[in-house]
C-alpha cells in the first residue's frame, strides 16, 4: 500500500467487444482478453423472481446477524447487509482507488455490468505451488498487507486467499461486493476479514495440510506486527474462543473425519485460539 498502483489501460475496441457480446449469452464473471490486455466482466441480470429472492436473502441475514449478536456481541443490520451487488462494488472501488489502494480500476459500468481491469495471478495459486520458501513469504506478506489496508481505515469483506492477486511482487485485492463493513464497527469488521484470509489458507486444496499451521501463524504474526490494534485483537481472540470451544466439542466426534473442511475448522481454530493466550 505504500507505493503508487501502476494501472493499464483498457483495449481500445472494447465498447464494441462489450455490444458483440451483449448478443449472446454470457457467465455471470468472465476472465477474458482483447487486443492482449486482460479484463474481467462481471455481470448480474435482473431476475423476475427478485423480490422473493430478496426476502429468503433478507432472513438469512436476519438469521446470522441473530447469531453474530449472541456469539459476537454486534448486530448486523439485515438490510445493510443486503445492500451489495456490482453498483456497492463499484462504490467502494472508486473510494479505495481515490485512496491510492491496488484494486482493479473500473473500465465500463452500466445497470447489471461491470467491466474491471484485470489484476495479476491468483495468490492462492502462488501459495499452492511454490516452495517453502515462496509460501511463508507470500502468507506473510498477505497478513502485512490486509494489516497496513485495515490502517488506512478500510476493511475487504472478502479477505480470502481467493481475492488477492500478484501484480508486480506486489498484492492487489478485488471482489468488493460484500457490505460487511458497514454492517459492523470497523474492528469486528478487521477482525473478520482476517479470520477469513486465516480460514481460506487452511483450507486450500492441494496444499499439504501439515503445513497449513506454520503458514497460518506467519500469516497472523505478520498482521499484527504492522496492526498491533487491541481492538481488532481482541474481537478476533473472542471469535478464537468461540471457535475453540466449538472445536473441543466437535473433536471427539468428528476430528478423525477427513473432509477438508471438517480438518480446516479444527485448524483455523487452533491457530485462532493461540491468540486467546496472547
Amino acid at each position: 500500500m505504500t507505493t503508487t498502483p501502476v494501472h493499464q489501460s483498457p483495449p481500445p475496441d472494447l465498447q464494441a467487444w462489450l455490444e458483440a457480446a451483449a448478443t449472446r449469452p454470457q457467465p455471470q464473471v468472465l476472465e477474458t482478453e482483447l487486443d492482449g490486455i486482460h479484463f474481467v466482466v462481471k455481470r448480474r441480470p435482473a431476475s423476475l423472481g427478485g423480490s422473493i429472492s430478496y426476502v429468503l436473502r433478507y432472513l438469512r441475514a436476519f438469521f446470522l446477524g441473530l447469531g453474530c449478536r449472541v456469539f459476537l456481541g454486534e448486530f448486523p443490520n439485515p438490510r445493510v447487509l443486503l445492500q451489495n451487488g456490482l453498483d456497492f462494488e463499484a462504490r467502494r472501488l472508486r473510494l479505495l482507488l481515490d485512496d491510492g489502494c491496488r484494486v482493479p480500476a473500473i473500465w465500463h459500468q452500466e445497470p447489471g455490468l461491470l467491466v474491471l481491469e484485470h489484476v495479476g495471478q491468483d495468490l492462492s495459486s502462488v501459495i499452492r505451488h511454490g516452495s517453502a520458501e515462496t509460501r511463508s513469504r507470500w502468507a506473510r506478506v498477505a497478513g502485512r498487507d490486509l494489516a497496513e489496508f485495515h490502517r488506512r481505515g478500510h476493511c475487504h469483506g472478502g479477505a480470502q486467499i481467493r481475492n488477492l492477486t500478484i501484480r508486480n511482487d506486489e498484492l492487489w485485492r478485488i471482489d468488493f461486493e460484500e457490505n460487511i463493513g458497514e454492517a459492523l464497527s470497523l474492528p469486528l469488521a478487521q477482525a473478520y476479514d482476517l479470520f477469513q484470509l486465516v480460514a481460506s489458507l487452511v483450507s486450500l486444496r492441494k496444499l499439504p495440510t501439515d503445513i497449513m499451521p506454520g503458514l497460518a501463524r506467519d500469516m497472523v504474526e505478520g498482521y499484527f506486527e504492522v496492526n498491533p490494534d487491541a481492538q481488532v485483537r481482541a474481537r478476533l481472540a473472542r471469535l478464537g474462543r468461540l471457535l475453540g470451544g466449538a472445536a473441543r466439542m466437535l473433536r471427539p466426534l468428528l476430528g478423525r473425519v477427513s473432509s477438508r473442511d471438517i480438518q480446516g475448522f479444527f485448524r483455523v481454530a487452533d491457530v485462532l485460539g493461540g491468540l486467546t493466550q496472547a
